[in-house]
């Protein structure tokens, strides 16, 4: 499939786009996992007990936004699942950040965990929509390379801690979705006859 002049850029740049959307998301995954339990112990001021709660509560989010992100795909297809999962990812981000006290936010990381991980799979199969002829190159550009790139963010997000502490990061993370959201505007549906 060679790119076309003037074609959107999900057609132009097949896989590129999702594997873009999937950094931004895996990113703002692996900050809140590495971060959550420090934030709850040295920003909100809850017990170890209360913090590991909290990533859990993330954790469980995630599962159920991995089911959910398949089960919407199936209705209102791939490509508004992915800009839904951006959508939402920003409120919950920034509930995270602001709700007060150790329980309230709670809400919060479980939303967060849904929001972030509802466009995870459903990038994977868009990828691999992009690129039909090569389903496993495209699910290692898409999950493979949004891994490793977004794990590689995770030292930055430590340097924002270590200046700014965890309060800093979960400021930092609420922009993070945003990138994946404006990418996700110009994701083409690869089931639309754009070639005829």
């Amino acid at each position: 499939m060679q790119p076309q002049l003037g074609a959107p850029l999900g057609e132009g740049h097949p896989g590129l786009l999702p594997e873009q959307a999937a950094e931004r998301a895996f990113g703002a995954f692996f900050g809140v996992n590495t971060f959550i339990e420090l934030y709850w112990i040295r920003h909100l001021h809850a017990s170890r007990e209360v913090a590991g709660g909290a990533l859990a509560c993330f954790l469980v989010g995630g599962v159920a936004g991995t089911l959910l992100g398949g089960r919407v795909a199936d209705r209102i297809g791939l490509v508004r699942t992915v800009q839904l999962g951006g959508v939402l990812a920003i409120p919950a981000l920034v509930g995270l950040r602001l709700a007060p006290g150790p329980a309230v936010p709670l809400l919060f990381a479980v939303l967060s965990g849904i929001a972030l991980n509802i466009p995870f799979a459903v990038l994977v199969k868009l990828g691999q929509d992009y690129l039909p002829t090569r389903p496993g190159t495209a699910a290692g550009v898409t999950l493979g390379l949004g891994v490793s790139v977004g794990g590689l963010i995770a030292p930055v997000f430590g340097l924002v801690a270590q200046a700014y502490g965890p309060q800093g990061v979960f400021l930092s993370l609420c922009a993070v979705p945003v990138g994946a959201l404006v990418l996700g505007l110009f994701l083409a549906d690869p089931e639309s006859p754009s070639d005829n």
